[in-house]
């Protein structure tokens, strides 16, 4: 279907969301001149993230030269690169141009943003940066502190996921990756990059430790990183920051308080209570949905209300033969849990379902694109309804490119900070925190 048929049955859309969200849903494919011309472009190319991001086809690795992400020309809206080489929608270079193009031809021109200066160095061990950390839009640095997930050794994982088998092609290809780089690594790497104008978002994140590494349970490890993160690569001033970690007790919540991280992020991926346990088992067995929303709430209690996130996979409760049959009963169902979770003082956020190879899922069709913009459409009456502002910690439009949440707001509640490109001109935003992580 085209753009042009899209925006006859979704008239009340604007295109760039269409594009955004449908591009992010199925996916793109460079043509031949387009891949050729953007291997010439100074920007950040896929093969290092901590998921693959690609759909039906084994993962793009850096020497492919494929954008990590693209922007829309007419509005920034800025968009997560997922490749599926069976796409009706390609980018290709014509008369010298990028442009994203349907089955009809050129619907709107794209580009890519610039890599920060530090996107080829190495660290003094030879580890490339990138290994590391990696930009995410124009002023975010995705950084992953350990790129296991122990849910995989007993087959428990989350179904959608793909961590450890795009861990083992990144080894493969001899990409400089580390399973867990060393807290020294992470100093270096993230006082690198920010000392680039514009950086002002940080993600941390890590695979899940249900054992211990060098000693040390996932509490101690984490705690430990994030400690020296701060006081070595941030002298003790937290720039705006989240973590993504699992649903902890309390008490292991307060301990990581101290460290003076801004923001958690307890990722639940589905709500629906007999889907959580099929989509999410290793999760289901350890520690049980009832208790991962207690804990979710627990920890809003202690950060306070919207410093707690939890993402979710949407498309996920659509997957078959588990998942729900309609597009309605679909959207009531996470719609629900957002209304529940919000009302509790935690802020659920997507990440559009990418049917990768390497996950448990692989070979699935998408979710309908009816069922995005419908569940995009809630969000953001749910959001506005429970008094949660948009930007939030550790997000921005310039940033946020794997769903296309942002874009309603551009569009629905006219954001201050329209340009994703003007991030780069903003000021970092700091949280500065006392020695027990007080702000």
């Amino acid at each position: 279907m085209s753009i042009e048929a899209l925006s006859k049955q979704f008239p009340d859309v604007p295109v760039p969301i269409l594009i955004k969200t449908d591009a992010i849903r199925i996916g793109v494919d460079f043509t031949p001149r387009a891949q050729q011309a953007v291997a010439k472009v100074n920007t950040c190319f896929k093969g290092y993230g901590v998921f693959s991001m690609d759909r039906d086809r084994g993962p793009v690795t850096i020497e492919q030269h494929i954008p990590h992400i693209f922007c829309l020309s007419e509005d920034d809206a800025v968009v997560s690169t997922r490749t599926t080489p069976t796409s009706p929608y390609k980018i290709d270079y014509i008369d010298g141009k990028f442009s994203f193009c349907d089955e009809t031809g050129p619907v709107m021109g794209v580009y890519f943003p610039p890599a920060p200066s530090w996107i080829d160095q190495k660290l003094d061990d030879g580890t490339p940066l990138q290994a590391i950390a990696q930009p995410s839009g124009f002023d975010k640095v995705f950084c992953t502190l350990n790129y296991y997930c122990e849910y995989w050794k007993r087959g428990e994982q989350c179904r959608f996921c793909d961590i450890v088998s795009f861990l083992k092609v990144k080894k493969r290809e001899e990409h400089g990756v580390v399973t867990r780089p060393r807290p020294e690594q992470v100093v270096e790497t993230l006082k690198v990059a920010f000392r680039e104008p514009g950086y002002r978002h940080i993600i941390l994140t890590g695979g899940t430790v249900l054992t211990h590494v060098d000693k040390q349970d996932e509490m101690r490890l984490y705690c430990d990183y994030l400690s020296r993160i701060r006081d070595e690569a941030f002298g003790g001033v937290w720039w705006s920051a989240y973590f993504q970690v699992g649903a902890r007790p309390k008490a292991d919540i307060e301990r990581l308080h101290t460290t003076g991280i801004p923001a958690l992020h307890h990722n639940m991926e589905v709500w629906d209570e007999g889907l959580w346990p099929i989509i999410c088992p290793g999760k289901s067995r350890v520690v049980g949905r009832e208790e991962w929303v207690r804990r979710m709430i627990d920890s809003a209690e202690v950060f306070g209300k919207g410093h707690i996130l939890s993402n979710f996979v949407s498309g996920v409760e659509m997957s078959k033969p588990y998942g729900f049959k309609t597009v309605k009963e679909a959207v009531k169902s996470t719609l629900s849990g957002f209304d529940y979770l919000m009302a509790h003082g935690v802020l659920p956020r997507m990440d559009m379902w990418c049917v990768e190879e390497g996950s448990g899922l692989a070979g699935q069709p998408p979710a309908p694109l009816e069922y995005y913009i419908e569940l995009e459409k809630g969000y953001l009456d749910l959001r506005l309804k429970h008094g949660y502002p948009f930007p939030f910690v550790g997000y921005c439009r310039g940033c946020t490119s794997v769903d296309a949440l942002s874009e309603w707001d551009y569009y629905f509640v006219k954001l201050p900070e329209k340009k994703a490109r003007e991030a780069v001109a903003l000021k970092p935003v700091a949280v500065p925190v006392s020695a027990d992580g007080e702000e």
